[in-house]
């Protein structure tokens, strides 16, 4: 593959594998009555059991209008959906209190996530190959990208990246090609020369198409993408498969 000066990889999946795949919406209600009416007792909350707060502020933050914002390629920052939804339970909270409680609300994410077994020796040889790199991730509720990069931290891999686009600090998530191109300006790199890695056909990869990137879909399974749905220029079961494509080799 010629031409490629850019990698901008998804978080999720690709890069680190979390363990909460296909189960956040029981996480977010599990954790919320974790935190529960407790975790406001300062602001002298109405009264609501563990599991009618949960539900309540849950169906703010990851109910049908968050949804439909969401899928319109818009981001809907996690601190404002939590601020509304502790209104609808009677809590006015400030800033202080909302970044405390995103910070416990994310604390068991951060210990459910790994890397692959490849992605440091293959991040390693990206950069040792002079690629510029960078991060384009949505974030779960759009949490803040500090939160993010911190999982990248535990695994002393945040350093192999020139920038870090993640939809908790920006306005926009993937498909929005904005998204993609924001990396781009930030590394200093043409789109026709970024190539998008990530696991998701109708975010990752449509994303690279819309701003006309170049596109590897990360295909453990080898399943077949669905009919119409977005196609990638190429399919990759590993991140060692990525470097391949690259002629790249993995640095141990």
């Amino acid at each position: 593959m010629t031409g490629v000066r850019a990698i901008l990889f998804d978080l999720g999946n690709t890069l680190l594998e979390y363990s909460l795949t296909g189960r956040w919406r029981e996480f977010l209600i599990a954790r919320l009555a974790e935190l529960g009416p407790g975790a406001c007792d300062t602001m002298t909350p109405a009264a609501f059991s563990p599991g009618d707060f949960a539900r309540q502020v849950g169906d703010v933050i990851g109910g049908a209008e968050a949804r439909a914002i969401e899928h319109s390629g818009r981001s809907w920052h996690f601190r404002d959906r939590l601020r509304e939804g502790l209104a609808a339970v009677g809590v006015n909270a400030d800033a202080d209190h909302i970044e405390r409680l995103t910070d416990l609300f994310y604390e068991p994410i951060r210990a459910c996530n790994r890397p692959y077994p490849d992605t440091t020796d293959t991040l390693t040889g990206l950069r040792s190959a002079g690629l510029r790199l960078a991060i384009i991730t949505n974030a779960p509720w759009d949490t803040p990208a500090r939160l993010l990069r911190g999982d990248l931290e535990q695994w002393d891999c945040a350093d192999f990246f020139d920038a870090f686009i993640c939809s908790g600090d920006v306005p926009w998530r993937k498909p929005n090609p904005q998204f993609m191109l924001a990396a781009a300006a930030e590394l200093r790199v043409p789109p026709d020369a970024c190539l998008v890695v990530g696991d998701s056909l109708d975010a990752d990869i449509a994303g690279a198409n819309a701003a006309g990137m170049r596109s590897a879909w990360m295909n453990p399974s080898g399943a077949a993408p669905p009919p119409g749905g977005p196609r990638p220029d190429w399919t990759a079961k590993s991140l060692t498969a990525v470097a391949e494509l690259l002629d790249i080799e993995e640095c141990a």
